[in-house]
């Protein structure tokens, strides 16, 4: 009797552990889920403000454009004024030359930042892209993984559509089926832990609330001992 006492238990415990490992391998993949939903929402949101980002960008810049070009036609007409300035009016054209000088330089290095901007703009614009491909990637692969998987239900394994749209999809798809996985192996994980108390409480004589199958395989190895 002890011994097939034992060997059940060794058996829950073995199913107890197995569905442990599920459940730690299906964590693991609901967090790569989680981590392609987050940078799928942060690529959405960057297209979405990108039409008005541009144009306010552009406008910017051409408004620095055109304080520039105000600013080099000024400048010129300061030195054109000083230069044929009369002896009395010399310093005061000379102040408005530096005065020129210093607008221009404003102007050229307010343009300059600006189409830095633009610039960092569409820089970021082709990174998004190449990142929204990476994530598809990534997504595919998920996709693959969770096809090995009976619990999970079978559009998960789907690959999901182009575009940010077609993988939001269907990241909502695989975190329900995800979920619903879990859900199940947590309740198949309670039925064996539960049978493993009832049996270790029959051979103990006590009733047994462990957390696990290993626990009381532990406890009743240790008694009949």
């Amino acid at each position: 009797m002890p011994e097939a006492i034992l060997e059940a238990l060794t058996e829950l415990e073995r199913a107890d552990a197995e569905i442990g490992a599920a459940l730690s391998d299906l964590e693991g993949l609901a967090d790569e889920l989680d981590a392609i939903r987050a940078k799928s929402v942060e690529l959405q949101a960057f297209h979405a403000r990108l039409p008005s980002e541009r144009e306010r960008l552009n406008a910017e810049l051409e408004r620095a454009r055109a304080e520039a070009l105000a600013a080099t036609e000024a400048l010129a007409e300061a030195e054109r004024t000083a230069r044929s300035a009369e002896p009395d009016r010399a310093r005061e054209a000379e102040l408005f030359l530096v005065r020129a000088r210093d607008r221009l330089t404003v102007a050229e290095r307010r343009e300059a930042e600006a189409v830095s901007r633009r610039e960092a703009l569409e820089s970021s614009v082709g990174e998004m892209t190449t990142a929204g491909r990476e994530l598809h990637g990534r997504a595919r692969r998920l996709a693959a993984e969770l096809a090995g998987w009976s619990q999970v239900a079978g559009d998960a394994g789907k690959e999901p559509a182009a575009g940010l749209d077609g993988l939001q999809a269907w990241a909502e798809v695989a975190r329900a089926g995800l979920f619903v996985a879990r859900g199940q192996l947590a309740s198949q994980r309670e039925g064996i832990v539960r049978q493993a108390n009832e049996i270790g409480a029959a051979a103990l004589g006590e009733p047994l609330t462990s957390a696990s199958a290993a626990i009381v395989t532990r406890r009743v190895r240790q008694t009949l001992r």
